[in-house]
Formats: C-alpha cells, sequence, structure tokens
C-alpha cells in the first residue's frame, strides 16, 4: 500500500478549509452544519431509528471523514438520545478518509465549531494519521466508538469483516462531489456498500449523480431523490440522494470453524490476571461499556513478564508480508495510538520513541538489509535501511554497523505502563481489582455460566477471561491449547560513559535499551520448558558475552556492572502468534471437523463449537507491548458483538481453535 498523502488544504478568509486537489469545498461554511444534518441524520431518519432500535450496536459507514462534521453532528444527537430515553444503545461510526487532513489543519477545521469543543478536543488528543492504520476512539464514557481507515474508501470496506446478516445500519456517502472524485464513486465501492449492508440499511448523500443512482441501484439499493430547504432557506432548495437496501446479501460464505457465532448481551465480565494483558482488557471492556472484576493472584498488579524495567517496543517485519508481519504491523499501531491517548489524558509512564535500530553486524544481515531496501514492501516511516554512518548519528554512540530504522519504534517502563492503563480503566468507573486471589477451580454451569472458585470464595460468572500469561499452562479449562512457557532473564546495567548517549534501542542477536534511571536493559534468555525465576549469574553473563559478540565492548561493561536482574517467564505459541477468542470445544471439533483429514478444502457450515463465556488472551510472548493493546479491541469486540478490528483471515489466525483445524488437516491425533 501506498504511504499516506496528506490532504492539501487551503483556507478562506472565513477560516473554512478547500481542498486545492480537489477543488472543491469540505462544507458550506454558513450552513454546513444544517445541510449534513438535512443530507445524512435526518434523510437516514437516524433519530427515529433509535428509538426504536432492537440491536445493542447501531453502525454507521462513511464515506469521506474529512473534518468530521457528520460525526460530530450525529455524536452530539446520539448524546441527547440517550439523556432523553435512558437507552442502552450504543454508536459505531465507521469512516474512511485517504487524503487525512494534518493535525495543523484539523485543529484550525475545528476552531469554526465551538459547540463541539469538548468532543473536538477528545478527538484532536488522540488523532494520528499513521501508514496502513485504522484508529479506533471512543466518546461518550465507552457508548460511542469511531474508527478512520486511513485509505480508499472501498478498499477499507473491503477488509471490514461482515456477519451474515450484514453489518451497517446507515450509510453516509460523503466526499467531493463524483465529478471531482470520480475514483471514489465506483462500481468496487457500490458493491462493498451492498456487501456491509443489513437488510433495510439507509443511505444519504449530496450526490445526485446518474452514475451514482444507477450504481446504487444495480447493488440492491431502492433510491430516490428528495428535496431539501425548508429548514435551510427556502429560496434555494437543494436536491440529495436517499436510499434503502432491498437487495440481497452477498457475503461470501465463511468456513464453519472460522464463524464465530454471536454471544449472550453482556454486562459484565471477570478477568483473572494482573499484567499488560489483563489491563489492556479491562481498559477496552470498560470502554465499551462492560463492567470489569479483575483478579489479581499477587499483591499489586505488574509482578509477571510486565515487571521489566525496560521493554522495547516494535514490530516483527519480515521481508513480506506474512501473517506474522502484519498483525505485529497492525498490533504496533494500536500500541502507539494508546500509549499517546494515555500520556494526552495525563497518564505518566517513562518512555522514549526515538526509533530502533535492528542492526547489520554480520553479512547475512547486511544481504537481508539490501533485499529489504529493494523489495521495498514496507512504508518507510515503518522500517528503512540505513548506513553506518547514520546508525551512528542517530543512535548517539558508535555502533558501527549499517541497519534498519523503524523511526516511530521506542521503549516504555512496562509496570509504569500496566499501572497507567489500569489507571485509565479504573477512572471509566466500570473496573474493580481485587488482589491476592487465586484461583483454585473452574466449572461449566448451565446457561453458559462458569463456577468460579477462588481463596475467597466462589461465584457464578458470565464471563471469564483468562489472561494469566505463563500461568496459563496451570489452567485446567485451557489445558488442550498448546501451550508453553519460555524463560528469560533481563540484565539491568550501569550507565558510562561509553553508553550514556545511546538514544536509540538497537536489536542484535538480543537487545540494549537506552538509558531510564541510570540504567539500561540488555537481554535475554531463552530458555525453553524452564519455569524456574531465581536469577543466575551466568545469564548475566550469557547478556554482557551475547552483546559484545554482536556489537563489541559498545557498553564496556562486565559483572560489576550488574545493578539487577530480573527473570521472568513468557507464554508462547507453536506459531509464534498470541491468541484470544472464546476457549473452543476441542471434542467437538474433531467430530465436526474431521473430514478435514481428507480434504483441507471441505467446507462445513456448522460455526466453531466454542465454550461460550469463557474466554482466553495469552500467548504473547516476548511481543505483548506491540500486541496486547490490539488483542483487547478484539476480545473486547468479541464480547460485545462489535465488528472486529482485523479482517477475517487475520482473525483466525489468533483463534485460540486454529491449532486442533490445523492438527486435523494434517491428520494429527
Amino acid at each position: 500500500m501506498s504511504p499516506i498523502k496528506t490532504a492539501n488544504v487551503k483556507f478562506d478568509k472565513s477560516g473554512a478549509p478547500f481542498s486545492a486537489d480537489f477543488d472543491d469545498i469540505y462544507f458550506d461554511n454558513t450552513l454546513g452544519c444544517q445541510q449534513s444534518e438535512q443530507v445524512f441524520i435526518k434523510a437516514n431518519n437516524i433519530e427515529q431509528t433509535w428509538l426504536n432500535f432492537s440491536a445493542s450496536v447501531f453502525v454507521i459507514a462513511e464515506t469521506g471523514f474529512g473534518s468530521g462534521l457528520n460525526f460530530f453532528l450525529t455524536l452530539e444527537k446520539f448524546i441527547a438520545f440517550k439523556r432523553r430515553s435512558n437507552s442502552s444503545l450504543k454508536l459505531h461510526f465507521i469512516s474512511t478518509e485517504k487524503y487525512p487532513l494534518t493535525m495543523q489543519d484539523m485543529s484550525k477545521t475545528l476552531k469554526l465549531w465551538p459547540q463541539f469543543d469538548d468532543v473536538s478536543e477528545q478527538l484532536l488528543g488522540q488523532y494520528d494519521i499513521t501508514e496502513n492504520a485504522r484508529q479506533t476512539y471512543t466518546f461518550a464514557n465507552g457508548d460511542v466508538s469511531l474508527t478512520i481507515h486511513f485509505r480508499d474508501a472501498s478498499e477499507a470496506f473491503t477488509a471490514i469483516d461482515v456477519p451474515e446478516q450484514g453489518l451497517v445500519d446507515a450509510f453516509y456517502l460523503d466526499g467531493f462531489a463524483p465529478s471531482r472524485n470520480p475514483e471514489m464513486w465506483s462500481k468496487a465501492l457500490f458493491l462493498q456498500l451492498a456487501r456491509l449492508a443489513k437488510k433495510g440499511a439507509s443511505l444519504g448523500t449530496f450526490t445526485v449523480a446518474g452514475f451514482v443512482r444507477r450504481g446504487l441501484s444495480e447493488v440492491g439499493f431502492k433510491v430516490s431523490k428528495i428535496f431539501y430547504g425548508n429548514d435551510i432557506n427556502d429560496a434555494e432548495k437543494t436536491e440529495s440522494t436517499q436510499a434503502r437496501f432491498v437487495g440481497l446479501r452477498q457475503g461470501k460464505p465463511l468456513t464453519g470453524f472460522k464463524i464465530r457465532e454471536k454471544v449472550e448481551s453482556s454486562q459484565h465480565a471477570t478477568i483473572v490476571g494482573g499484567g499488560l494483558a489483563s489491563a489492556c482488557a479491562a481498559l477496552a471492556l470498560a470502554n465499551k461499556g462492560i463492567n470489569v472484576t479483575l483478579l489479581c493472584k499477587d499483591e499489586q498488579i505488574a509482578q509477571g513478564a510486565s515487571s521489566n524495567a525496560i521493554g522495547a517496543v516494535y514490530p516483527i517485519l519480515h521481508q513480506d508480508k506474512d501473517s506474522l508481519s502484519l498483525f505485529y504491523q497492525q498490533g504496533f499501531e494500536h500500541s502507539l495510538a494508546l500509549f499517546k491517548q494515555l500520556i494526552a489524558q495525563g497518564y505518566q509512564f517513562s518512555h522514549g520513541f526515538d526509533g530502533l535500530i535492528d542492526v547489520s553486524y554480520k553479512d547475512a544481515l547486511v544481504q537481508r538489509q539490501q533485499i529489504f531496501s529493494q523489495k521495498g514492501v514496507w512504508p518507510e516511516d515503518l522500517i528503512h535501511g540505513i548506513s553506518k554512518q547514520q546508525v551512528n548519528d542517530i543512535s548517539g554512540i558508535g555502533v558501527d554497523h549499517p541497519g534498519l530504522y523503524m523511526p516511530r519504534a521506542g521503549w516504555v517502563c512496562p509496570p509504569e505502563l500496566v499501572q497507567a492503563i489500569m489507571q485509565a480503566a479504573i477512572a471509566t468507573g466500570k473496573v474493580k481489582v481485587k488482589t491476592k486471589r487465586k484461583v483454585l477451580a473452574v466449572k461449566p454451569l448451565a446457561n453458559d455460566r462458569w463456577l468460579l472458585t477462588t481463596n475467597k470464595g466462589q461465584k457464578q460468572i458470565q464471563n471469564l477471561i483468562f489472561c494469566t500469561g505463563a500461568d496459563s499452562v496451570d489452567v485446567e479449562s485451557l489445558a488442550q491449547l498448546p501451550l508453553s512457557v519460555v524463560r528469560g532473564q533481563v540484565s539491568q546495567m550501569q550507565s558510562n560513559d561509553s553508553i550514556k548517549n545511546l538514544k536509540t534501542v538497537l536489536c542484535h542477536k538480543g537487545y540494549l535499551t537506552p538509558k531510564n534511571n541510570g540504567v539500561h536493559c540488555i537481554g535475554a534468555t531463552f530458555d525453553k520448558d524452564d519455569n524456574d525465576t531465581r536469577l543466575r549469574d551466568e545469564d548475566n553473563q550469557y547478556n554482557i558475552d551475547m552483546l559484545a559478540s554482536c556489537l563489541g565492548d559498545i557498553g564496556n561493561w562486565s559483572m560489576a556492572d550488574v545493578t539487577a536482574s530480573k527473570a521472568r517467564l513468557r507464554c508462547c505459541t507453536p506459531d509464534h502468534l498470541p491468541m484470544v477468542g472464546r476457549v473452543p470445544n476441542i471434542e467437538k471439533h474433531q467430530e465436526y471437523y474431521q473430514h478435514l483429514s481428507k480434504d483441507k478444502n471441505w467446507h462445513y457450515k456448522q460455526s466453531a463449537p466454542l465454550k461460550n463465556g469463557l474466554y482466553v488472551l495469552t500467548g504473547l510472548g516476548a511481543r505483548g507491548l506491540c500486541s496486547a493493546p490490539l488483542l483487547a479491541e478484539i476480545l473486547a469486540a468479541e464480547i460485545c458483538n462489535d465488528d472486529y478490528p482485523v479482517d477475517e483471515e487475520m482473525l483466525f489466525n489468533l483463534s485460540p481453535n486454529r491449532f486442533v483445524i490445523r492438527d486435523l488437516i494434517k491428520n494429527k491425533p
């Protein structure tokens, strides 16, 4: 995908934005709010539909986010509706924008609407135009979510997973006029609208262009012209188009084992765990209005793998866009968005985002760097090759090797980050943390409930979520999942004149971080099936020797410079991807899908037999910092019957049932 190109915007004397590239206005500065309300909110009969809406989430899809005017108007109406009706309805507003406004232009434009100051400040505090990304923001105490895809509308809509009954309740077809922006108003777009639409979904748009109206009709929309003017200016009645989807849904059927059926509506969830995954899950669920109780076995949170002093934040990227790289790229973007949001909200944690350099310290890695540059599959603001001199200049020290540079990567202090995320979750008023709670047993009950026994008693649970890291291998309910433990020891090294100016994380066979509180972190060991967390001097020596063998005596360190060390356990999976979602019923999978051992392409419509109410988010390995926020959003989407932030293929690649399906295909017992 090509790099994001921001909008080329000019401003008139009144401060209204104008697109120099499309020679068109974003909105009428005099009547913009009224026109948008007429064409999108009233033409779609939004407010009346909310009153009689039976589902839990109302979904709007928009083309052309632009300045956000349509969203702010809809948000204002929705908040007023909630106050009047005391409804539990939630709103998900999905928008696309191929040429987003820069932060400066967006800020300048939003000043035209002081009535939206409170919510526009929330948006600006999180607004981040990142490569190949979608950003999700929450408003109104989690009742409203806004997802912006910074890409072409038809491409963005293609990547959205759609349930059998459709996803979208109303469409806002905005964007510049078809005569100015014909690429957007394409057959591909119309087909995607039909794929996304629920039966009876409404649509509103300014344009009355014949080819647009015909294109909508051809894919199943019943189209009509409407006139508005009474609420704006009777002397200037204007035409617009409204439509309703009456066609047959054309969605591609999923193979049964990829289908996650909708779950019972939820008001509460219990999370077992106390690390990064738990904190992210609590925040994601709270932002969707779910009450959360978090049970931590320790006296305080962030005592396991999340307790290391410094952790690097960067995606795994291969030379080609394989499933592993694509997941960690998307996870990295979600992590950065969350970290930026926390900082904007005033939560504090030590961090530095001056980049990361994967050092090409031997010939094979230099060749790899050359291939990366030749293929050019990743955008430069994500990763690109740099010379030996550039490595020295950017890192601040004499590394004297070329490398692959990730300019937006960096480091955080994990325990401080976990505390910040948990503080944000608790601030929603929907999260309670209970420490010194050890799970003793979990038993299934009728009606998809679970009996949870802890050292403090028993309780029936509707949604039980295990975010238990390395402890997952000891959870009986997860015993059939292929999880393993890998021990890792990290050494904290006293800074000195040789290394104190290091600004970036350096990766080699291991890693080296910039200093925080006067110490650097180096590591780490990788000891499979070793659950002994006692510290080992030989592991500190190994970390020192590993750094020296790759980068020379760059830190001038010996064992005398070790100020502390920490050994913690990682939870890993066979394919190096984490898992998130409902726990599978393995026996029923083997029964339903046994024919896969004879024909891997065999199609069976029966949805995946999953244990409703029993969830897992684990297997993050050493990559939790650039995966946990995205995984938490996936988990929250499943529990809340919301649309997933990843596509169908990626969702299956993260599903706990993927392993039993692969074993069946391989005819592996």
